[in-house]
């Protein structure tokens, strides 16, 4: 007959073996991403051995991928008061802080990590990405530039180097970097696009036009990629040819406000008056924008419709601190437009119409003047 020590012993062992077991099923149902059933054998796994380190890691990511931040949080750091330098919780846990945007915690919590495991490129990356989430951008760049010291062709940190380019305004470096992103995958679409982008900021229109042609051969119906490629037709002036583009957009889409307001350019440089007008309204659907108002009151004024202008006009000019401004754009439209006449006639209509104050009526007469 067994002792009590015997019968203990054995109980352990039965219970140590069903610990281990729960933990390799719940690993396995977590990579399967078969999240609730790895979280119930956890879970049970946990009421067997509570500071078990493999069972609190694995609960803290299966919270962490399914969104329970709170509960990851608390499994990583239970874990960690059990052990200090657990690799899997420091990481685990910064990832859950950068989630929560709480990056300088993060911050803290993969330097550790870094100091037990100094070559995990992917820990160094999350590090230079949250440096650039806290707009800490030298510091954020050091470490991308770190890590493509030994790694040259670390798609990850050129990636988040571009972008943090991009987010600089340092468009030419931008590119260069988001150039030697796309070696990995020359069909990215998102790259290309951002790349047309930024050639079109840089005023390379013809590389712009490369870059968007090449997105829509990997996807036709892409929207930025057609609104791109269309502002390099208006920017060459072959406004038929952006129109078509532009269309093909408003076949899957309602478009944008700036879409449709660039349309109704468009068709006011052909001559294209009703449809401008439509174009202009429908860009107001989106709610206000100062252009396609400014646009539809030289359309009225050219007509010599001079209620609807000055009704344009006010809405236009809902703000006197702003009046100075709008109407110096105003004017500047007119006279690209080569409107002079229809506009100096609509600023004599409003000073005589009595309806404008003081102050707007006194920047009328300095612009007739």
């Amino acid at each position: 007959m067994d002792s009590p020590t015997q019968k203990s012993s054995r109980n352990d062992s039965r219970m140590q073996h069903s610990v281990i077991d729960l933990s390799k099923r719940a690993r396995q149902k977590l990579r399967s991403r078969q999240y609730e059933e790895a979280k119930d054998l956890f879970r049970a796994g946990l009421e067997i051995e509570a500071e078990n380190p493999y069972l609190l890691s694995g609960m803290g990511d299966v919270c962490r991928e399914t969104g329970d931040f709170p509960e990851a949080e608390r499994c990583y750091k239970e874990l960690l008061q059990v052990d200090g330098d657990n690799l899997f919780a420091l990481r685990g846990l910064g990832d859950v802080f950068k989630k929560l945007n709480r990056h300088q915690e993060a911050i803290q919590l993969w330097e550790q990590y870094l100091a037990l495991r100094p070559e995990d490129k992917h820990v160094m990356t999350r590090i230079a990405d949250s440096y650039k989430m806290l707009q800490q951008y030298e510091q954020a760049e050091r470490n991308y530039r770190h890590i493509l010291g030994s790694a040259p062709r670390d798609r990850f940190a050129l990636t988040g180097l571009a972008d943090l380019y991009h987010r600089q305004g340092r468009d030419e470096e931008a590119i260069q970097t988001y150039e030697q992103v796309l070696r990995f995958d020359e069909n990215e679409l998102h790259i290309l696009t951002i790349i047309g982008k930024l050639c079109w900021r840089v005023s390379d229109f013809e590389k712009a036009e490369r870059y968007f042609r090449r997105a829509l051969a990997v996807d036709p119906r892409n929207p930025y990629a057609l609104y791109g490629l269309g502002n390099c037709f208006r920017w060459s002036r072959e406004y038929e040819k952006a129109l078509q583009v532009w269309r093909q957009i408003l076949t899957f889409s309602e478009g944008t406000q700036a879409l449709h307001t660039r349309m109704g350019d468009a068709y006011y440089n052909l001559g294209q008056m009703d449809a401008a007008e439509a174009s202009y309204q429908r860009a107001l659907t989106f709610g206000e924008d100062v252009f396609s108002l400014i646009a539809l009151v030289c359309l009225a004024a050219e007509r010599g419709d001079w209620e609807e202008a000055a009704r344009f006009f006010r809405q236009v000019i809902t703000d006197e601190s702003e009046a100075a401004n709008r109407i110096e754009l105003l004017s500047k439209r007119f006279n690209r437009c080569e409107l002079t006449k229809p506009m100096l006639d609509l600023y004599r209509y409003l000073i005589d119409s009595g309806r404008e104050s003081t102050a707007i009526t006194s920047i009328l007469e300095d612009n007739i003047k």
